[in-house]
């Protein structure tokens, strides 16, 4: 029983972590980064069009935006991958020895709770990185039209990046348990 209520307690922390890094270290900067952007970004007349310079200066930005966000998706998936976590744990508890128990797996759940919070880490401040784009964009003289384009991608993140939760909950519960092992052998010995 009281394994159980340790387990519980490290989860609801775990939990509360996640959550309150993505509110206060997501949803938080793109909030600021938003009216920051309404009221320094400069406003273009109706019906006048961009100029080519700076649709082509916008697209330059975009292009740099998206694939921070495409390299935060690569990352986030590598450092959580359920196999490569469970390989961790399963040779940190002597695997490549003999075969650990539950209660030696669980014991390595710590390697699996590390990477998932550095995973999170790495993905809010790629984050804030595309908001604050966003903001330099409307300081540059992009407009806040063009502002609030990148600040709907930095929008969409922010939603991928909270997305991944029950996931991570899932990894994190899992490896708690001691549950998170490979799936055959050959998957151990490969790297």
């Amino acid at each position: 029983m009281k394994v159980q209520d340790e387990r519980t307690a490290r989860l609801k922390e775990a939990r509360q972590r996640l959550w309150r890094t993505w509110l206060l270290w997501g949803a938080a900067p793109l909030v600021v980064m938003t009216l920051l952007a309404l009221i320094v970004a400069p406003t273009q007349a109706a019906g006048q069009h961009p100029s080519v310079l700076v649709r082509r200066q916008f697209d330059a930005v975009l292009a740099m935006c998206a694939l921070l966000f495409l390299a935060g998706f690569y990352l986030d998936g590598r450092w959580t991958d359920a196999q490569r976590l469970s390989r961790r744990a399963y040779e940190a508890a002597g695997g490549n020895r003999f075969t650990p128990t539950k209660r030696q797996l669980a014991a390595r759940s710590m390697l699996v709770f590390e990477s998932i919070y550095n995973s999170t880490i790495a993905l809010t401040v790629i984050g804030i990185a595309i908001a604050l784009a966003a903001l330099l964009a409307g300081i540059a003289g992009l407009g806040v039209r063009y502002s609030l384009l990148l600040l709907a991608l930095a929008a969409e993140y922010q939603v991928f990046v909270l997305s991944r939760h029950p996931y991570y909950l899932e990894l994190m519960e899992l490896s708690i348990r001691g549950e998170l092992v490979p799936r055959n052998k050959e998957d151990v010995t490969r790297q």
